[in-house]
């Protein structure tokens, strides 16, 4: 079953983590697939956060740069939530310092973007 879905990347790593219910398989099954499908990648984190909170670090890295990709208040909101989430994750931990950096690069990067700015400092970020 897991070799036809391997075709489709997605519903292969869905179907293991929502019906097998297996988090460590469907999230080595996403790296080793490749995985692109965002909103898979996203309820995997949430999954495996669980299992290991400072592996899904680079995951929602990339979410939080994907969202910022279009000026959009609801995508920035959403980014914000989850740099906060990874605060959170990588708190007391040696990647604290690199998520607090990855904030500040990414207000500097976005500098013009006050929208943004207000939806961090909402979310409570430095």
């Amino acid at each position: 079953m897991i070799e036809r879905l391997a075709t489709n990347p997605r519903d292969a790593v869905l179907f293991t983590l929502l019906s097998l219910k297996d988090v460590q398989f469907a999230w080595d099954l996403a790296h080793s697939l490749g995985l692109q499908a965002a909103d898979a990648w996203e309820r995997l984190a949430t999954a495996y956060e669980k299992v290991d909170p400072l592996a899904v670090l680079p995951v929602l890295t990339d979410l939080v740069e994907d969202e910022l990709t279009e000026a959009d208040a609801h995508r920035y909101r959403v980014a914000a939530r989850r740099l906060r989430k990874m605060r959170q994750l990588a708190a007391d931990s040696d990647k604290a310092a690199e998520v607090d950096e990855f904030i500040a690069e990414l207000r500097e990067t976005h500098r013009r973007r006050p929208r943004l700015q207000r939806e961090f400092d909402r979310a409570g970020l430095p």
